[in-house]
């Protein structure tokens, strides 16, 4: 599913989960795939604040329209394994 967001609106958002300017899809990309722990760990304190997430599935769910807002970005490589590491983190909040 492709994201209906503005690309440069995506691209901020990317810069400050990763503290550092995004210029482009390409470096989206790099950036995710080099350092999916970290974007996982954005999520998940995104997650945590949103008054929508109330259980380890609905941070779960959270996390998979975040990966589809993000969609043509993340590789399959790099969703599997801030997936990993989400989950990880969220399967202590039981």
């Amino acid at each position: 599913m492709a994201s209906q967001a503005p690309p440069s609106e995506r691209l901020r958002q990317l810069s400050r989960i990763f503290q550092t300017p995004i210029s482009g899809d390409t470096q989206a990309r790099a950036e995710i795939s080099a350092r999916a722990p970290e974007f996982a760990e954005a999520l998940l304190r995104e997650a945590a604040a949103s008054d929508d997430v109330t259980s380890p599935e609905t941070a779960l769910a959270y996390f998979d329209s975040r990966l589809a807002y993000f969609a043509g970005l993340v590789s399959v490589e790099a969703a599997a394994a801030a997936r990993t590491a989400f989950a990880a983190r969220v399967s202590r909040w039981a």
